[in-house]
């Protein structure tokens, strides 16, 4: 249940960050010895066992993670390339890459003893490399390929160990994207936007319409699951994760902007959805899980550093997480340290939000930034004066607001409780009072008025 909590005002507490994790823990890792890794995919067997099927530099490595400790049962060597993406469908595990030998299918049906895989081309098509793709209701959206733009390729995979090609979107480059039934939401990394795109009609995909996002480097994106929300990365330093409103796709509205909490200038890479959380896998900062349950104020509930030895900028670390198993357990690569298997607490964040004021006019303040002190959380507000933040853990903070030209105000002992709204409305003052007056200015001599005089207060 969501409680309205009221400013109180009581002692502040401080809470300490810079540590390796909060709320997430690591269940077990699989090193592989100077081979670089990429994406991640899971699969659970008509058994349940489940298994991570991970991007490695030169190939896809099969992973056994139902034992006491992740074990690789098999290996698939394949072209040389950083870009290594994974899907399944059935029993079927599909990988595309950038180097060349076309789209990977995997049977996965009684692995390891079944171990059958090829290479397809789409025959005439040509298929040699693509970066990435999705699988939605029996159809394969292969996006970056050597096909045109690079587009959207649409595979029929009625028979899924041989595809059929039928259809293409090609009006940008697509880096990256999500299908749910007949609509397409695709990363245009290159165009600096992202698209929703029609594909009810898969031989005659049409685009709705486009949207940019704050710094026009949309790299990949994820639907929430009522079908109201994206959530968008761009792969830039220092670059936000952003929430959208689509439900009205002829008026899209930007909601909130995330941002790391451990460092400054990291890149966000990946983000999926998971109910009322966003999983992402965040380079140098590694795993972060964020609660979307307000989408106007996403709120940092946890993380895992999987890459402690670098920081800020720079492309090392996590690349991609999956978290859809049955068990809950999160696979997570990281490009240096190897495979990780994460177990995250997944808690509702403490929500703070309010409106700031001038308290000598009583009207709303934009740009204000608001900090909960101890947290490294620090927000601004909107053009509204609407301020929206929070935190990961309960307690008592102080809480500042500053603007250029007004008086920092300090808050002291506001309650902040998980899963909980507290209300706060701001008050701040001018650091100068503005004086107003008026008179005439005389000659000396004659006492008459002098027209256009210049008057200094000193």
């Amino acid at each position: 249940m969501k409680n309205i909590i009221l400013f109180l005002i009581t002692f502040s507490f401080l809470i300490s960050n810079g540590q390796q994790s909060k709320n997430m823990s690591l269940n077990s890792n699989l090193p592989y010895a100077g081979r670089d890794l990429s994406d991640i995919w899971g699969y659970v067997d008509s058994s349940g066992n489940e298994y991570a099927l991970v991007g490695v530099y030169d190939g896809t490595s099969i992973v056994s993670i139902s034992g006491s400790a992740p074990n690789e049962i098999f290996f698939i060597q394949g072209a040389s390339s950083i870009w290594r993406d994974l899907k399944t469908h059935e029993h079927y595990a599909y990988v595309t890459n950038e180097s060349g030998n076309g789209l990977l299918i995997i049977d996965l049906n009684d692995i390891p003893a079944n171990q059958q895989n090829y290479n397809w081309t789409g025959g005439s098509l040509g298929l040699s490399s693509a970066h990435n793709l999705y699988i939605d209701n029996g159809y394969a959206y292969i996006f970056g390929s050597n096909i045109g733009n690079g587009g959207a390729l649409i595979l029929d995979l009625s028979d899924p160990w041989n595809p059929v090609h039928i259809g293409t979107f090609d009006d940008y480059y697509i880096h990256d994207g999500y299908v749910r039934n007949d609509t397409l939401w695709s990363a245009n990394i290159s165009d600096g936007h992202f698209s929703i795109i029609d594909v009810s009609d898969k031989t005659n995909p049409v685009e709705i319409i486009n949207q940019n996002t704050p710094v026009n480097y949309a790299h990949n994106c994820w639907l929430s699951d009522d079908s109201k929300y994206l959530f968008v990365t761009e792969e830039k330093p220092g670059a936000p994760i952003t929430s959208y409103d689509i439900s009205d796709p002829n008026n899209i509205t930007e909601l909130d902007q995330y941002f790391s909490s451990s460092s400054e200038d990291v890149i966000p890479h990946n983000t999926h959805v998971l109910g009322d959380f966003i999983i992402n896998a965040h380079y140098r900062d590694g795993i972060t899980v964020v609660d979307i349950s307000k989408p106007d104020n996403l709120v940092e509930t946890a993380y895992y550093d999987t890459s402690p030895q670098f920081s800020g900028n720079g492309f090392n670390g996590s690349w991609g997480a999956y978290p859809f198993l049955p068990s809950g357990i999160i696979l997570a690569t990281d490009i240096e340290n190897g495979l990780y298997l994460l177990e995250a607490q997944f808690i509702k964040g403490c929500y703070l939000e309010g409106n700031v004021f001038d308290s000598t006019t009583n009207l709303i303040l934009s740009g204000v930034k608001v900090e909960i002190v101890g947290t490294n959380i620090i927000k601004q507000n909107k053009i509204t004066g609407v301020y929206k933040t929070g935190y990961a853990t309960s307690g008592i903070y102080d809480v500042i607001f500053s603007k250029p030209g007004y008086n920092t105000k300090t808050y002291q002992g506001v309650v902040l409780q998980n899963d909980s709204l507290t209300l706060l409305d701001a008050m701040l003052s001018p650091d100068h009072i503005p004086v107003s007056f008026d008179g005439l200015v005389i000659d000396a001599n004659d006492l008459l008025p002098i027209a256009d005089a210049q008057v200094k207060l000193i």
